[in-house]
């Protein structure tokens, strides 16, 4: 009998073909894998880190179709979207195919579930404990911030800032990928995050991979130079606000004049024109306004014209035609849209109940109301002092000093020693120390004695060199050409609303009859 046994070569021959199947499916699931991962991070190459992209008002509004069938071409405009007209919203869940489309742009991926969470940043809140109760976790949100910190720091997030949080469901691939690492996977993590650190910015941070990219979509805006003129009707405020102007420009027109007008004496029928520049979107919405070229007011006295230029040494001033600064050592006024409410003088106090000298201006005004340095100074003093509350005391030039009660609380980066601007925010209204409501005490001492600061005679803060005075006239010349030029702001803005109107109805109507144009 021979010594082969069959029933042993038998099983030799099924281990060996049990290991090569083995062998040939672990190879096969292997590179499975390697697949997926390449398309999941192909993305990587495609978009440089923190590329920035302009993005076009054509760009910024999709229409129906652009938003179902290419979502891709709206991915970074979805700030703009909240702009569009309610029916539209209405008819269509835009944000949401909004954030679907963003964050598959931006990634370079399908996603099959997004989730998208609005959160507006709380006093005390950071990056990290917003993304944090949005359910990512600290190593997603720590990655997260560390992308975005190139193009925006952390530190700069302020309560009030809205976010758009996004969370998805990890794809099969990654869970593969985490079951062969032995690694568990929540049901939902940080896809990403976007936000408006400012009106022409959209910042979106997005996962690719087990790490975080940052883009920036930046919004083309128009330039304009337009004109608000008006008469005073109720007040200055109101009537420069129905002209076309903004309440960013209606403060920086009080500014100017606020040195040589006293804002109790206007009244109707006094005039004003302002010529300031703005930048809008397509739809000839302000986005933002810029600076102010040249202020008239005509009221009481003499009419007041002024000129804004910039020194060849980079300060910038406002100055009558003949070169006179209208800025003066002091502001009589350092708070807007505020009544006097007590006069620098002998008066009964209400508190003490008998009367004693007054030694300042009361400015009553709601709580919180910013408080400006009446001019360029350094604090002397900014705690509690006694009965005056909350006080800041700034010494001036040529022996002035101001000093401000009662406020509620202190600007950043205001206390002793600090160096302060004329305009530059101090603190803010309130009602604190031997006060009985919220306003402003204003003091000015001159040489250490108190004066009435609405009876101030001040020198002018800038004089002209000659160089100068050539170098301002150019630029006055030029500013009187731009103000003979510009269109009202008010019939610019109803220009292109009345434009808007006609271009949707265009849109929506039957095409007309190819005779209709003969």
């Amino acid at each position: 009998m021979s010594g082969f046994n069959v029933r042993l070569a038998q099983a030799q021959r099924s281990r060996t073909l049990i290991f090569f199947f083995s062998v040939g499916g672990a190879l096969a699931l292997i590179a499975l894998l390697l697949i997926a991962r390449t398309s999941a991070s192909g993305s990587d190459t495609a978009q440089p880190l923190s590329e920035p992209v302009l993005v076009s008002e054509a760009e910024s509004e999709p229409t129906l179709e652009t938003a179902s069938l290419e979502p891709s071409t709206a991915a970074d405009t979805a700030t703009d979207m909240t702009l569009a007209e309610p029916a539209v919203l209405a008819s269509l869940d835009f944000n949401q195919d909004l954030i679907q489309a963003e964050h598959n742009q931006f990634a370079g991926r399908s996603v099959p579930s997004v989730t998208s969470i609005d959160a507006v940043v709380r006093r005390g809140q950071t990056f990290a404990s917003v993304l944090d109760n949005a359910g990512a976790s600290r190593v997603d949100a720590a990655r997260a911030i560390a992308a975005l910190e190139p193009m925006f720091s952390a530190r700069r997030l302020r309560a009030g800032q809205r976010l758009t949080i996004f969370m998805e469901a990890p794809s099969e691939a990654d869970r593969i990928a985490a079951r062969i690492n032995e690694e568990e996977l929540p049901e939902r993590w940080l896809a990403g995050f976007s936000f408006q650190p400012d009106e022409e910015r959209t910042l979106t941070v997005a996962r690719v991979g087990n790490q975080f990219r940052v883009r920036e979509a930046v919004r083309s805006l128009e330039r304009q130079i337009v004109r608000a003129t008006g008469e005073v009707e109720s007040s200055l405020y109101l009537s420069a606000i129905e002209a076309g102007a903004t309440d960013r420009i209606v403060g920086e027109l009080a500014n100017v004049l606020g040195f040589a007008v006293d804002f109790r004496t206007i009244q109707p029928g006094d005039d004003f024109d302002v010529v300031f520049e703005r930048f809008v979107n397509r739809r000839g919405e302000t986005i933002r306004t810029g600076d102010i070229l040249y202020v008239v007011f005509d009221g009481r006295g003499d009419p007041l014209e002024y000129f804004r230029f910039e020194a060849p040494d980079g300060e910038v001033g406002f100055f009558t035609a003949d070169g006179e600064s209208a800025q003066r050592l002091l502001m009589k006024m350092p708070i807007n849209g505020a009544r006097i409410s007590s006069s620098f003088g002998m008066r009964f106090h209400p508190i003490l109940e008998r009367s004693r000298p007054h030694n300042g201006t009361d400015f009553a005004a709601p709580r919180g109301t910013p408080i400006m340095a009446a001019g360029a100074g350094v604090v002397e003093r900014a705690n509690r002092f006694g009965s005056f509350g909350n006080y800041i005391r700034i010494q001036h030039t040529n022996g002035y000093e101001t000093a401000y009660a009662h406020l509620q609380g202190f600007a950043r980066g205001i206390r002793s020693g600090s160096r302060v601007q004329q305009g530059q925010i101090i603190g803010y209204v309130g009602t604190t120390g031997r006060s009985t409501g919220p306003h402003l005490h204003y003091e000015v001492h001159l040489n250490g004695r108190p004066t009435n600061p609405m009876a101030l005679e001040l020198p002018t803060e800038r004089t002209l060199g000659d160089d100068e005075l050539n170098l301002f006239e150019a630029e006055r010349d030029r500013i009187i050409a731009i103000r003979d030029g510009a269109p009202m702001a008010l019939a610019a803005i109803d220009e292109v609303a009345s434009a808007n109107v006609l271009l949707a109805q265009g849109s929506t109507a039957a095409t007309p009859p190819a005779s209709a144009g003969r």
